[in-house]
């Protein structure tokens, strides 16, 4: 006689929710692909199709156009040099902070991040407002005490490009190399040094190859960025001569007639100078190995820097000062100028400007509000979406997912801009905030995804077998259990995203529409009327990333659910 064995009803009541987990998965990532792939596939048709048939004719334009090759140079020494300076300075502080004694560590740890919640063409245009020629306030201080003008640095120059570029994207390096460098077995330094080996050359033989595949992915990180980006160009190239990409992009699209072939042609051929650099570092790495963590108990060796402690610390506070907080100093005292004539003046002194650009000018006050509103949207839905996919527990999903994120990484953020314009101008989404929404999600999507998933990871997933097991829904065990453990990563991830979104420029620069400026776009359009008005502005967005950034760290000094690169 045979008994039919019937399936225990835990497993009955288990395997419909992984489907539903999976399915809930596949049916955003599908959504995702759609999302991401469509402005990619609409860019290249214009790229290659001219009035319904294949062409090349936007190619062809392109390398007639005078000065092309100068252009593709200049975008090139200035993406490497601005890597090089982020590298050597991020690099640099996350040594001091991960591995020595300096004083004030947890002090200088924030501090060095600070840029990261700066937009790069406020810097440009504070940097600017310092060393603009006759103009500039510390211009007219040196010129005045008798330094020759001759000898001031000049912002307009390709060096000064790189080098305030480099400022403002060392925070990726930083977040890059300091984690790599606490992980790091410091066994593998202390070899070195028994068989004699000094400080430096142990750093330049051990620490930095061993750490070699986050330095590499930190710097290709900000090349990339860099071949796209608008900031810096369009703030201190345009006026220096130093023509980019992006520029050249900007200006093939805001002048009249349009351009579209060729623009699309040469935003291809910047997708092309990415991928080279993430094929180099593939190239680079190969299949050597990079162990730093092993599965011996260590403690992470602190180096004792002696004399030089208190030396370092103001070698590291003095760049944070110069490079960082000045200049906010600077905007600030301009914007409480009446009018702004290269000094600081106190019978010049008023709130004005403020009250201008806060309530009394349209375009300012409506900048402010669709910014909020538009990040806000951007975030929650950023961070509903990231939820979703970082559930699942299949190999296949988690694969697609994470190449699918890192797929607009790959497209620098002007050549993402026009990308999303040509795929929506013909749709109810053009000359709306909600294409702007949708830039915003899908360019910087990664982000909140990472810091999520990171987050999801440390959750032993027997917390929610437990709860299906006792008769819990997936949607239940979900919102019981696994969010209110996932809730510090998702308020990083949200603040981050949000602090993202506020500083984005080169994307929505093709994308605004009377009506949908933001602040980014604002911050261009009074550029060249007001220098005060421009400052006050600034220093508005400013104040509120330095509060959004004050409750970010609040957050991450209580959990380890910061973000993750």
């Amino acid at each position: 006689m045979t008994t039919a064995i019937e399936s225990p009803p835990i497993m009955r009541r288990i395997l419909p929710r992984i489907s539903i987990e999976l399915s809930a998965f596949w049916v955003t990532a599908a959504l995702m692909t759609v999302a991401i792939m469509f402005p990619v596939v609409m860019s290249i048709d214009a790229a290659f199709r001219i009035d319904g048939a294949f062409s090349l004719e936007g190619f062809e334009r392109l390398f007639r156009a005078p000065r092309i090759g100068r252009i593709f140079i200049t975008t090139l020494v200035f993406s490497a040099g601005a890597t090089v300076a982020a590298a050597g300075i991020g690099v640099s502080l996350a040594w001091v902070v991960a591995r020595t004694n300096v004083p004030g560590r947890r002090f200088l740890e924030i501090m060095c991040v600070v840029p990261l919640f700066m937009s790069a063409f406020v810097g440009a245009i504070a940097w600017r407002l310092i060393l603009v020629p006759r103009a500039g306030m510390l211009t007219r201080v040196l010129t005045d005490w008798g330094y020759p003008v001759e000898w001031v640095p000049d912002v307009y120059s390709l060096t000064s490009m790189c080098l305030i570029q480099g400022i403002f994207y060392s925070p990726f390096m930083y977040l890059y190399a300091v984690a790599s460098f606490r992980q790091m077995d410091p066994s593998l330094e202390e070899v070195a040094r028994i068989h004699g080996a000094s400080g430096w050359d142990t750093l330049r033989r051990i620490t930095l190859p061993i750490n070699g595949p986050a330095l590499l992915s930190g710097m290709l990180v900000v090349f990339v960025f860099s071949i796209g980006t608008l900031e810096i160009p369009i703030a201190l190239g345009v006026p220096g001569g130093n023509y980019v990409i992006a520029t050249r992009i900007w200006t093939l699209l805001r002048d009249f007639p349009q351009d579209v072939p060729q623009a699309m042609a040469l935003g291809f051929l910047a997708i092309m100078m990415a991928a080279s650099g993430i094929w180099l570092q593939k190239r680079i790495l190969g299949s050597r190995k990079f162990t730093t963590v092993t599965g011996k108990g260590y403690n992470s060796r602190i180096i004792e820097l002696g004399k030089w402690k208190w030396p370092t610390f103001a070698a590291v506070f003095s760049y944070v000062m110069i490079a960082v907080i000045m200049p906010i100093i600077v905007l600030l005292l301009i914007g409480l100028q009446r009018t702004w004539t290269g000094y600081f003046r106190l019978d010049y002194f008023t709130l004005a400007n403020f009250y201008a650009v806060a309530i009394l000018m349209d375009v300012t006050s409506r900048a402010i509000i669709n910014s909020l509103i538009a990040c806000t949207a951007a975030a929650t839905i950023v961070i509903f979406i990231a939820t979703i996919v970082s559930q699942t527990k299949s190999r296949t999903a988690e694969a697609w997912m994470g190449m699918l994120v890192l797929m607009p990484i790959a497209i620098p953020g002007v050549i993402f801009g026009v990308m999303v314009l040509y795929a929506f101008i013909r749709t109810p989404m053009y000359q709306t905030l909600s294409i702007i929404i949708f830039a915003y999600v899908i360019g910087n999507f990664f982000i909140a995804y990472r810091t999520i998933y990171s987050v999801r990871l440390s959750i032993h997933p027997e917390l929610e077998q437990s709860a299906r097991i006792h008769g819990a829904s997936w949607w239940r065990s979900t919102y019981l259990i696994l969010m209110p453990l996932l809730k510090p990563g998702i308020f990083s991830a949200w603040l981050m995203s949000f602090v993202i979104f506020m500083r984005e420029f080169s994307s929505v620069m093709f994308l605004y529409w009377h009506g949908t400026e933001v602040m980014s776009v604002v911050f261009f359009v009074l550029m060249e009327r007001h220098s005060a008005r421009l400052a006050a502005f600034m220093i508005i967005q400013v104040a509120l990333l330095l509060v959004v950034m004050a409750i970010y760290q609040r957050l991450n000094s209580r959990n380890s659910g910061g973000m993750t690169m």
